[in-house]
């Protein structure tokens, strides 16, 4: 399924549990990682609500990405133009789709706890490509040093493709 080398489209939910979890190191020397410079930012924030384990290190971070996209407000703007309102992404989620839609290479997304982001890319026929945290720590067979929260697992993504592709919101 996997392939060293494979491009990941990542999200800052994704790598704070990959972090709180300790499987980032590993994630980003097999994967091709890539983000936004929004999800970088966002991971920036919020330190009153976090663990020590998710505390990252800015200049740390941005190392382990083979690619980080710029997104500027006019194509924000335009996506927002293009798309409807109801769907409730969050900044970071929404840049890293509009980088999604400018690659024309086989992706994976590591999916991130927001349905709506689950519910967008399969609107947008990249159901098959949307993953799992623990898929992809199975894949590189990793021990984990906790178990992941449950909305990172297998189980918990197939529920709600399941739900989105049956129409059950």
């Amino acid at each position: 399924m996997f392939k060293k080398g494979d491009i990941v489209l990542i999200d800052t939910n994704v790598i704070l549990e990959a972090h709180r979890v300790n499987c980032w190191k590993a994630l980003s020397e097999y994967f091709s990682l890539h983000t936004v410079d929004k999800v970088i930012e966002e991971t920036q924030t919020g330190y009153q609500n976090r663990r020590p384990e998710q505390t990252i290190d800015e200049s740390e971070l941005k190392i382990t990405f083979k690619h980080i996209e710029m997104i500027s407000d006019m194509q924000v703007i335009e996506f927002d133009m293009n798309n409807p309102k109801s769907l409730p992404l969050d900044d970071g989620e929404k840049a890293l789709i509009i980088y999604a839609h400018m690659i024309d290479k086989k992706i994976w997304f590591l999916n991130s706890p927001d349905k709506a982001a689950i519910k967008y890319a399969c609107t947008c026929g990249w159901g098959e490509g949307i993953v799992s945290l623990e898929a992809m720590s199975k894949h590189l067979k990793l021990s984990l040093k906790q178990p992941m929260k449950q909305n990172f697992t297998e189980s918990w993504l197939t529920k709600e493709k399941f739900k989105f592709n049956q129409k059950i919101f």
